[in-house]
């Protein structure tokens, strides 16, 4: 080993640190899918659900700028797509609109306070819900009562979404801690 070799550490992640990544971004994307789409379903009645996979959305594209993230963000708007029957497509173009967005900010941003990431849930929601009901409004009519409707709904998902990004980032730190992928 060479003094260079010593005193600088390599930049590019090893191969068990990505695979390490890869599977704890798996296993908090199958666990927010999965209380997403049937548990929180059956306990709120079907109201005002947290979208937990936008939360996951946010934080990949705060802390993975790569294709590695922007395919995760895409892969999980299309996991939501075929888990909850809707339109295939529509949430993962959604989440990939929110992805774009926030790497874009994270790149300039300062974005390592917890205020500055929920401040990005939040947006990212509202993101999301106006790329939804642009799409939908592209190829249907939408009454004004609607989109009323549609805008108080958006603003109560994007303020629980944003009170829960603390709990859904500490439980993917604590998860990077244990299977150690700092």
């Amino acid at each position: 080993m060479s003094l260079y070799q010593a005193t600088h550490a390599p930049t590019t992640p090893t191969l068990g640190a990505e695979l390490r990544a890869a599977v704890i971004y798996t296993l908090t994307a199958s666990l927010a899918l999965l209380l997403q789409t049937t548990v929180l379903h059956t306990l709120t009645g079907d109201r005002v659900i947290p979208d937990l996979a936008l939360i996951l959305c946010v934080y990949l594209g705060l802390y993975e700028h790569s294709v590695a993230g922007a395919t995760g963000a895409f892969l999980l708007g299309y996991l939501l797509d075929s888990f909850s029957g809707s339109l295939v497509g529509l949430n993962a173009f959604a989440m990939t609109s929110v992805y774009t967005m926030v790497y874009l900010i994270a790149r300039r941003l300062w974005m390592d306070n917890a205020l500055s990431s929920i401040a990005m849930v939040f947006l990212g929601t509202l993101v999301k819900g106006f790329a939804i009901l642009g799409a939908l409004a592209a190829y249907l009519s939408i009454d004004d009562r609607l989109s009323l409707a549609a805008a108080q709904v958006l603003l109560a998902e994007a303020l629980l979404a944003a009170a829960l990004t603390p709990i859904v980032f500490g439980f993917i730190r604590w998860e990077q801690r244990v299977f150690g992928a700092d």
